[in-house]
């Protein structure tokens, strides 16, 4: 399903019913480049240059509004494909680790060759590469607890194994990749490393089943591994096994009590379960720390307030502030005329 196709269905659940299917934010991309053939990628490294995993990446215009979003893969890696010439601005979001947000300005240039009779061609494209080295913060936080480093000692044949099937992944042989983790697995079963690496990867795959039984080998031998317990969450989420996945979401946010994506995912499962409480509690502290980085956060909100509590007005704050981040959205119109709608029930509801 494309990204829009995914806001008509949302727009379509919230005019007419209390239930939408949860958002997983690690696999959203909202794809609203110029067309263009130009890219840019590069890697986010941490202490001693080691590549950090599953940080949100966004690109942003010279307005520092956002065009784009992704993750960085088990290398460290980012990439942004098919974009027009211009000026961008690349931010890592470096949620849930005690790194700082950092940022980069980034210039493309095409060269153009007129032909002489009024058409302009661009010559090649352009490929800019930038690359992260973040810095630990300050002051503690309390959000170092995902990047503490798990202790194992692990056979040479079961590491040697492992680093192949990163160095494959990194260049995209995914399935030499699998196999070379999957044979780390079989040399070592308790491979903390191996085990998380491969069940994210499966859950990017969407083998949420296979990813669901790594994952769960993972955060038994590691129960502090947050990655594990939110991939966990979001595997199970997706076969639509809800309950065990809010127990995996609320483990995660019990390792980081910060973590935006795991609070979103833990606040839409709440409100499905008609938890209300809860799913406010999980859903406002998700939009507390990440700003305007989730906008599908205002979304939740606003089913909640409408359709769960009846509070229209809050939903109506809501969906203002979801097309605040959002002002491009082909349904802004439709959603205009529900802020209306919303505001309207609020006044009678409160004569």
């Amino acid at each position: 399903m494309t990204t829009q196709s995914k806001v008509n269905s949302r727009l379509r659940t919230l005019v007419c019913s209390g239930s939408v299917s949860a958002v997983l934010i690690l696999l959203m991309f909202r794809a609203t480049f110029g067309q263009g053939g130009n890219t840019i990628g590069g890697h986010v490294f941490g202490d001693d240059h080691r590549p950090l995993a599953d940080l949100n990446v966004e690109l942003l215009d010279e307005l520092s509004r956002t065009m784009g979003r992704g993750r960085t893969n088990s290398s460290g890696r980012y990439f942004f494909t098919g974009l027009s010439a211009g000026r961008f601005k690349i931010r890592v979001l470096a949620f849930g680790t005690d790194y700082e947000e950092q940022e980069q300005d980034v210039e493309i240039v095409n060269f153009n060759r007129s032909s002489g009779i009024g058409d302009t061609r661009v010559l090649g494209h352009v490929n800019e590469s930038r690359d992260f080295y973040l810095s630990r913060r300050k002051v503690a936080t309390g959000l170092g607890a995902p990047g503490t480093v798990f202790a194992q000692d692990v056979p040479d044949n079961a590491k040697k194994l492992y680093k192949e099937g990163l160095v494959h992944l990194e260049n995209k042989r995914t399935k030499d990749g699998y196999s070379s983790i999957k044979q780390s697995i079989e040399a070592f079963p308790q491979y903390f490393a191996a085990l998380e690496t491969l069940g994210v990867e499966y859950v990017k795959a969407g083998y949420f089943e296979a990813a669901q039984v790594l994952l769960t080998l993972a955060v038994n031998v590691n129960p502090r591994a947050y990655k594990s317990w939110y991939g966990l969450a979001r595997s199970l989420n997706s076969q639509k096994k809800q309950a065990e996945a809010l127990i995996a979401a609320e483990k995660a946010i019990e390792i980081n009590s910060l973590a935006p994506e795991s609070l979103f995912l833990a606040g839409t499962l709440s409100r499905q379960a008609k938890d209300y409480a809860k799913a406010e509690k999980h859903l406002m502290k998700a939009q507390e720390v990440s700003g305007d980085a989730i906008p599908d956060v205002h979304w939740e909100l606003a089913l909640l307030y409408a359709n769960g509590l009846e509070r229209y007005r809050e939903a109506a704050k809501e969906l203002k502030l979801y097309l605040k981040a959002l002002p491009e959205d082909k349904n802004a119109e439709k959603i205009k005329k529900l802020i209306v709608d919303f505001e309207e029930k609020a006044k009678k509801t409160s004569e």
